[in-house]
């Protein structure tokens, strides 16, 4: 039976539209001729190919391929805008500043304090979206166009942070008000951070400092997918990425855990085979739409198939878990 059959807390996201506060997201430009090509040499995605709004999601690598940064790009036609986590404030400029010396014509500039960001996502977001003034919303991956909610000028970028249809919805601080007011009037519900944890985990979407550091390499956490481009040129940290596509495979997956009735989960608790240990958690909900706690966690890869059964232990002991397809609780 079902442990806990609550009220959902992302009810408003699974079948209305929800609004998330992400003003702490950090926004970087890059300009001059040679912005493009200065950021091509450092990241895994072909930021080449993009055109005027389009966008991508890259990794920044070590030599050896694990993780430094991870950022979203978007094509201006001023330049490159990069979104990056508030965990890399300080790293992702640092990495930029590195390289910068050897390519004059390109300037840096941090336009965090200018820019805040909303998240609107769910079934009916298109639809407040367009009551509220953006009817023709980009569905391609990071894909973006500038709007206008009322008298307030937006850029509206098409995002993944919950699983279910979302938008960045990116604004300057003094429209933020009004603009998150607009949205609430036409229907949007917003939702606290630890809401938009809790989706997160159920989609199985990793969050730097969680899922995401420098010992991660980005096929461990399935970001090849999405964030790696196989047919551009070199970058750093490429000829790992390379090898392990051609000739290898990682040791470790992220996987989902849904744990047995009754039991929970904590990050760092560790994930046991009947051998002895076999990873750890990363992060931990319960959901409410399944009555059971979800987690995810990085397994060995010989255990992290759909249905291996484990077990998770923590403070209280040893709890029984299943290792399922993402999303948890679809």
């Amino acid at each position: 039976m079902p442990q806990d059959r609550r009220p959902d807390p992302l009810q408003p996201l699974r079948q209305g539209a929800a609004l998330f506060d992400l003003s702490g997201r950090v926004t970087l430009f890059l300009e001059g001729a040679e912005a493009a090509g200065f950021l091509q040499g450092l990241v895994t995605n072909d930021v080449l190919r993009l055109g005027p709004g389009e966008g991508c999601d890259a990794l920044f690598l070590t030599p050896k391929g694990k993780l430094r940064a991870t950022a979203t790009v978007l094509r201006l036609p001023q330049g490159l805008l990069l979104d990056t986590p508030p965990e890399l404030r300080s790293r992702l400029p640092e990495i930029l500043r590195d390289y910068l010396p050897f390519h004059p014509g390109v300037r840096l500039s941090d336009e965090t304090g200018a820019t805040v960001v909303l998240h609107l996502a769910g079934p009916r977001a298109g639809d407040v979206a367009a009551a509220a003034g953006a009817p023709d919303l980009p569905r391609s991956p990071a894909g973006h166009a500038e709007a206008a909610l009322g008298g307030d000028a937006v850029r509206v970028v098409r995002a993944d942070r919950t699983g279910e249809p979302g938008w960045d919805v990116r604004c300057g601080p003094t429209s933020f008000a009004a603009v998150l007011s607009r949205l609430e009037t036409h229907g949007a519900v917003t939702l606290p951070p630890e809401a938009l944890d809790a989706a997160r985990v159920e989609a199985g979407l990793p969050w730097w400092g969680r899922e995401l550091g420098e010992d991660v390499l980005p096929d461990e956490a399935g970001l090849t997918r999405t964030a790696v481009s196989y047919t551009k040129g070199c970058y750093v940290g490429q000829e790992t990425v390379a090898r392990l596509r051609t000739y290898g495979h990682v040791n470790r997956r992220l996987v989902g855990l849904l744990l047995d009735s009754g039991a929970s989960a904590a990050p760092g608790d560790e994930v046991r085979a009947p051998e002895g240990r076999v990873g750890s958690v990363t992060s931990a909900t319960l959901s409410a739409r399944l009555g059971r706690s979800v987690a995810l966690a990085y397994v060995r890869r010989e255990h992290a198939g759909p249905g291996t059964r484990l077990a998770v232990a923590g403070a209280a002991g040893e709890s029984p878990a299943t290792v399922t397809p993402f999303p948890i609780a679809g």
